[in-house]
Protein backbone atom coordinates (compact mmCIF):
# COMPACT_ATOMS: atom_id res chain seq x y z
CA UNK A 1 0.00 0.00 0.00
CA UNK A 2 1.16 3.54 -0.80
CA UNK A 3 3.29 4.88 2.10
CA UNK A 4 1.55 8.25 1.98
CA UNK A 5 -1.81 6.59 2.41
CA UNK A 6 -0.48 4.48 5.29
CA UNK A 7 0.69 7.63 7.02
CA UNK A 8 -2.60 9.43 6.38
CA UNK A 9 -4.79 6.58 7.65
CA UNK A 10 -2.46 5.23 10.33
CA UNK A 11 -5.04 6.00 13.05
CA UNK A 12 -7.67 3.83 11.37
CA UNK A 13 -5.70 0.88 9.97
CA UNK A 14 -6.35 -2.56 11.49
CA UNK A 15 -3.37 -4.88 11.57
CA UNK A 16 -5.12 -8.05 12.76
CA UNK A 17 -7.07 -9.51 9.85
CA UNK A 18 -9.22 -11.64 12.18
CA UNK A 19 -10.83 -8.66 13.86
CA UNK A 20 -14.63 -8.44 13.94
CA UNK A 21 -15.95 -7.62 10.49
CA UNK A 22 -18.95 -5.43 11.35
CA UNK A 23 -16.89 -2.56 12.77
CA UNK A 24 -14.31 -2.63 9.98
CA UNK A 25 -14.27 -1.98 6.26
CA UNK A 26 -12.07 -4.62 4.63
CA UNK A 27 -10.42 -3.77 1.31
CA UNK A 28 -7.88 -5.41 -0.99
CA UNK A 29 -4.68 -3.48 -1.69
CA UNK A 30 -2.71 -3.49 -4.95
CA UNK A 31 -0.97 -6.74 -3.95
CA UNK A 32 -4.36 -8.39 -3.27
CA UNK A 33 -3.68 -8.41 0.46
CA UNK A 34 -6.51 -7.58 2.91
CA UNK A 35 -6.30 -4.29 4.75
CA UNK A 36 -8.88 -3.10 7.26
CA UNK A 37 -9.98 0.34 8.44
CA UNK A 38 -12.03 1.19 11.51
CA UNK A 39 -15.26 2.70 10.20
CA UNK A 40 -15.69 5.02 13.17
CA UNK A 41 -12.26 6.56 12.51
CA UNK A 42 -13.11 7.51 8.91
CA UNK A 43 -15.00 10.53 7.63
CA UNK A 44 -17.48 10.05 4.81
CA UNK A 45 -15.03 11.52 2.30
CA UNK A 46 -12.20 9.27 3.52
CA UNK A 47 -14.46 6.24 3.29
CA UNK A 48 -15.40 7.18 -0.27
CA UNK A 49 -11.76 7.75 -1.25
CA UNK A 50 -10.65 4.34 0.04
CA UNK A 51 -13.46 2.48 -1.74
CA UNK A 52 -12.51 4.26 -4.98
CA UNK A 53 -8.86 3.26 -4.63
CA UNK A 54 -9.33 -0.35 -3.46
CA UNK A 55 -11.76 -3.21 -4.02
CA UNK A 56 -13.98 -4.27 -1.09
CA UNK A 57 -13.49 -7.80 0.24
CA UNK A 58 -16.55 -9.95 0.70
CA UNK A 59 -15.38 -12.11 3.57
CA UNK A 60 -18.76 -13.69 4.27
CA UNK A 61 -18.34 -17.48 3.94
CA UNK A 62 -20.15 -18.96 0.96
CA UNK A 63 -22.88 -21.63 1.27
CA UNK A 64 -21.70 -25.22 1.03
CA UNK A 65 -24.00 -27.32 -1.13
CA UNK A 66 -27.37 -26.69 -2.73
CA UNK A 67 -29.30 -27.00 0.54
CA UNK A 68 -27.35 -24.20 2.24
CA UNK A 69 -27.48 -22.11 -0.91
CA UNK A 70 -31.26 -22.51 -1.03
CA UNK A 71 -31.66 -21.45 2.61
CA UNK A 72 -29.25 -18.52 2.24
CA UNK A 73 -31.14 -17.12 -0.75
CA UNK A 74 -34.45 -17.64 1.03
CA UNK A 75 -33.50 -15.90 4.28
CA UNK A 76 -31.19 -13.17 2.96
CA UNK A 77 -32.69 -12.43 -0.44
CA UNK A 78 -35.92 -13.22 -2.27
CA UNK A 79 -35.37 -16.93 -2.78
CA UNK A 80 -38.07 -19.56 -2.80
CA UNK A 81 -38.99 -21.16 0.53
CA UNK A 82 -37.25 -24.52 1.01
CA UNK A 83 -39.46 -27.59 1.36
CA UNK A 84 -37.46 -29.32 4.08
CA UNK A 85 -37.22 -29.59 7.00
CA UNK A 86 -40.85 -28.89 7.92
CA UNK A 87 -40.15 -27.84 11.51
CA UNK A 88 -36.94 -26.01 12.39
CA UNK A 89 -35.04 -24.23 15.11
CA UNK A 90 -32.48 -21.52 14.36
CA UNK A 91 -29.36 -21.27 16.51
CA UNK A 92 -27.91 -17.81 15.91
CA UNK A 93 -24.24 -17.23 16.68
CA UNK A 94 -21.88 -14.27 16.71
CA UNK A 95 -18.10 -14.53 17.05
CA UNK A 96 -15.62 -12.00 18.38
CA UNK A 97 -13.32 -12.67 15.40
CA UNK A 98 -13.27 -14.52 12.11
CA UNK A 99 -12.52 -18.23 11.90
CA UNK A 100 -10.09 -19.37 9.22
CA UNK A 101 -10.83 -23.10 9.36
CA UNK A 102 -14.51 -23.07 8.45
CA UNK A 103 -14.56 -26.79 7.62
CA UNK A 104 -13.50 -27.66 11.15
CA UNK A 105 -16.10 -25.27 12.55
CA UNK A 106 -18.77 -27.11 10.57
CA UNK A 107 -17.40 -30.52 11.59
CA UNK A 108 -17.60 -29.63 15.28
CA UNK A 109 -21.29 -28.74 14.96
CA UNK A 110 -21.96 -31.91 12.94
CA UNK A 111 -20.24 -34.10 15.53
CA UNK A 112 -21.83 -32.47 18.57
CA UNK A 113 -25.35 -32.49 17.15
CA UNK A 114 -24.79 -35.87 15.48
CA UNK A 115 -26.40 -34.71 12.25
CA UNK A 116 -25.29 -32.67 9.22
CA UNK A 117 -26.10 -29.03 9.94
CA UNK A 118 -27.20 -26.22 7.65
CA UNK A 119 -25.14 -23.06 8.24
CA UNK A 120 -26.22 -19.70 6.87
CA UNK A 121 -23.53 -17.03 7.24
CA UNK A 122 -24.74 -13.41 7.35
CA UNK A 123 -21.23 -11.96 7.79
CA UNK A 124 -17.73 -13.24 8.50
CA UNK A 125 -18.48 -13.37 12.25
CA UNK A 126 -22.19 -14.06 12.37
CA UNK A 127 -24.59 -16.70 11.14
CA UNK A 128 -27.11 -19.32 12.14
CA UNK A 129 -27.46 -23.08 12.36
CA UNK A 130 -30.74 -24.50 11.06
CA UNK A 131 -31.81 -27.62 12.93
CA UNK A 132 -34.49 -30.09 11.91
CA UNK A 133 -36.68 -30.35 15.01
CA UNK A 134 -39.35 -32.62 13.54
CA UNK A 135 -38.22 -35.46 15.80
CA UNK A 136 -36.62 -33.31 18.53
CA UNK A 137 -37.02 -34.84 21.98
CA UNK A 138 -34.91 -32.52 24.10
CA UNK A 139 -32.61 -29.57 23.54
CA UNK A 140 -28.85 -30.13 23.47
CA UNK A 141 -26.70 -28.59 26.21
CA UNK A 142 -25.87 -25.37 24.36
CA UNK A 143 -23.78 -24.02 27.24
CA UNK A 144 -21.40 -26.99 26.93
CA UNK A 145 -21.45 -26.69 23.13
CA UNK A 146 -20.50 -23.03 23.36
CA UNK A 147 -17.67 -23.73 25.77
CA UNK A 148 -16.30 -26.54 23.61
CA UNK A 149 -16.29 -24.48 20.40
CA UNK A 150 -14.85 -21.42 22.15
CA UNK A 151 -12.04 -23.58 23.53
CA UNK A 152 -11.30 -25.32 20.22
CA UNK A 153 -11.13 -22.13 18.15
CA UNK A 154 -9.92 -19.63 20.77
CA UNK A 155 -12.93 -17.39 20.25
CA UNK A 156 -15.76 -15.87 22.26
CA UNK A 157 -19.10 -16.96 20.86
CA UNK A 158 -22.60 -15.84 21.83
CA UNK A 159 -25.54 -18.10 21.01
CA UNK A 160 -29.21 -17.22 20.71
CA UNK A 161 -31.33 -20.38 20.70
CA UNK A 162 -34.51 -19.66 18.78
CA UNK A 163 -37.89 -21.33 19.12
CA UNK A 164 -39.04 -24.35 17.16
CA UNK A 165 -41.51 -23.36 14.43
CA UNK A 166 -42.92 -24.39 11.09
CA UNK A 167 -40.99 -23.64 7.92
CA UNK A 168 -43.78 -21.32 6.73
CA UNK A 169 -42.81 -18.88 9.53
CA UNK A 170 -39.05 -19.22 9.04
CA UNK A 171 -38.33 -15.87 7.41
CA UNK A 172 -40.41 -13.84 9.86
CA UNK A 173 -38.86 -15.70 12.79
CA UNK A 174 -35.36 -15.17 11.36
CA UNK A 175 -35.78 -11.39 11.29
CA UNK A 176 -37.34 -11.35 14.76
CA UNK A 177 -34.61 -13.46 16.35
CA UNK A 178 -31.90 -11.48 14.52
CA UNK A 179 -33.30 -8.29 16.07
CA UNK A 180 -33.13 -9.95 19.49
CA UNK A 181 -29.49 -10.89 18.90
CA UNK A 182 -28.74 -7.31 17.78
CA UNK A 183 -30.11 -6.08 21.11
CA UNK A 184 -27.93 -8.54 23.04
CA UNK A 185 -24.84 -7.42 21.17
CA UNK A 186 -25.58 -3.74 21.83
CA UNK A 187 -26.24 -4.48 25.49
CA UNK A 188 -22.81 -6.15 25.81
CA UNK A 189 -24.19 -8.74 28.19
CA UNK A 190 -21.61 -11.09 29.67
CA UNK A 191 -23.64 -14.30 29.31
CA UNK A 192 -22.91 -16.43 26.25
CA UNK A 193 -26.07 -18.51 25.72
CA UNK A 194 -29.57 -17.06 25.51
CA UNK A 195 -32.96 -18.48 24.65
CA UNK A 196 -35.49 -16.40 22.76
CA UNK A 197 -37.57 -15.56 25.82
CA UNK A 198 -34.44 -14.37 27.64
CA UNK A 199 -33.41 -12.07 24.78
CA UNK A 200 -36.77 -10.38 24.17
CA UNK A 201 -36.59 -8.07 27.23
CA UNK A 202 -33.26 -6.65 26.00
CA UNK A 203 -34.91 -5.79 22.69
CA UNK A 204 -37.80 -4.06 24.46
CA UNK A 205 -35.48 -2.16 26.81
CA UNK A 206 -33.18 -0.94 24.03
CA UNK A 207 -35.07 2.31 23.17
CA UNK A 208 -35.21 3.52 26.80
CA UNK A 209 -33.17 6.68 27.37
CA UNK A 210 -30.29 6.73 29.83
CA UNK A 211 -32.12 9.20 32.08
CA UNK A 212 -35.22 7.01 32.27
CA UNK A 213 -33.09 3.94 32.98
CA UNK A 214 -31.42 5.69 35.90
CA UNK A 215 -34.76 6.84 37.32
CA UNK A 216 -36.17 3.34 37.09
CA UNK A 217 -33.07 1.75 38.63
CA UNK A 218 -33.01 4.28 41.45
CA UNK A 219 -36.66 3.47 42.25
CA UNK A 220 -36.02 -0.29 42.37
CA UNK A 221 -32.47 -0.46 43.69
CA UNK A 222 -30.89 2.17 45.92
CA UNK A 223 -27.12 2.69 45.97
CA UNK A 224 -26.60 0.22 48.81
CA UNK A 225 -28.46 -2.58 47.06
CA UNK A 226 -26.72 -1.86 43.74
CA UNK A 227 -23.32 -2.16 45.41
CA UNK A 228 -24.26 -5.35 47.29
CA UNK A 229 -22.98 -8.05 44.93
CA UNK A 230 -24.26 -10.89 47.11
CA UNK A 231 -27.77 -9.43 47.08
CA UNK A 232 -27.76 -8.93 43.30
CA UNK A 233 -26.43 -12.43 42.68
CA UNK A 234 -29.03 -13.97 44.98
CA UNK A 235 -31.84 -12.11 43.19
CA UNK A 236 -30.58 -13.24 39.77
CA UNK A 237 -30.43 -16.86 40.91
CA UNK A 238 -33.89 -16.48 42.47
CA UNK A 239 -35.28 -15.52 39.06
CA UNK A 240 -33.28 -18.22 37.29
CA UNK A 241 -35.07 -20.75 39.51
CA UNK A 242 -38.51 -19.34 38.72
CA UNK A 243 -38.98 -17.65 42.12
CA UNK A 244 -38.53 -20.96 43.94
CA UNK A 245 -36.82 -20.00 47.19
CA UNK A 246 -35.77 -23.54 48.14
CA UNK A 247 -34.19 -24.28 44.74
CA UNK A 248 -32.48 -20.88 44.59
CA UNK A 249 -31.11 -21.18 48.14
CA UNK A 250 -29.70 -24.61 47.30
CA UNK A 251 -27.99 -23.24 44.17
CA UNK A 252 -26.56 -20.36 46.22
CA UNK A 253 -25.45 -22.68 49.05
CA UNK A 254 -27.54 -20.58 51.44
CA UNK A 255 -30.02 -21.49 54.11
CA UNK A 256 -33.54 -20.90 52.86
CA UNK A 257 -34.15 -18.38 55.65
CA UNK A 258 -31.11 -16.35 54.59
CA UNK A 259 -32.47 -15.91 51.09
CA UNK A 260 -35.93 -15.17 52.46
CA UNK A 261 -34.37 -12.43 54.61
CA UNK A 262 -32.84 -10.76 51.54
CA UNK A 263 -36.17 -10.92 49.71
CA UNK A 264 -38.02 -9.47 52.71
CA UNK A 265 -35.40 -6.73 53.01
CA UNK A 266 -36.00 -5.73 49.39
CA UNK A 267 -39.77 -5.63 49.96
CA UNK A 268 -39.35 -3.54 53.11
CA UNK A 269 -37.16 -0.95 51.36
CA UNK A 270 -39.12 -0.68 48.10
CA UNK A 271 -42.69 -1.74 48.90
CA UNK A 272 -42.48 -4.20 45.99
CA UNK A 273 -43.55 -7.72 46.97
CA UNK A 274 -41.63 -10.32 44.94
CA UNK A 275 -44.37 -12.87 45.57
CA UNK A 276 -46.51 -10.91 43.12
CA UNK A 277 -45.63 -11.46 39.47
CA UNK A 278 -46.02 -7.82 38.37
CA UNK A 279 -43.78 -6.65 41.23
CA UNK A 280 -41.18 -9.34 40.60
CA UNK A 281 -41.07 -8.53 36.88
CA UNK A 282 -39.97 -4.97 37.69
CA UNK A 283 -36.93 -6.20 39.63
CA UNK A 284 -36.15 -8.64 36.82
CA UNK A 285 -36.08 -5.75 34.33
CA UNK A 286 -33.93 -3.70 36.70
CA UNK A 287 -31.37 -6.52 36.89
CA UNK A 288 -31.28 -6.68 33.09
CA UNK A 289 -30.68 -2.93 32.91
CA UNK A 290 -27.80 -3.27 35.34
CA UNK A 291 -26.29 -5.86 32.97
CA UNK A 292 -26.59 -3.48 30.02
CA UNK A 293 -25.06 -0.60 31.99
CA UNK A 294 -22.02 -2.73 32.81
Amino acid sequence: MNEKLIKQFKHAIVTNNTEEHESIIWLEDETRQPIGFLKEQLTESEHLLLTMLFQPIDSTPKPQGSNEEHWTHFLLAEGVQPREPKIIRMIHFTLDKRIDDLDSFRDVWNNILETPVIIVWTSSTRGLIILDTTMEEELPDFISINQAIASDFYIDMTLLVGSSHGIENAKEQFHWESACLDALIKAKVIHRVFYEHEAIPYLLLEPITFELREQFLHRLLDDEMRSDKDFLKSMKVYFEHNLNISAAAKALHLHRNSLQYRIDKFTERTNFDLRQFTHASLLYLALLLLDTRS
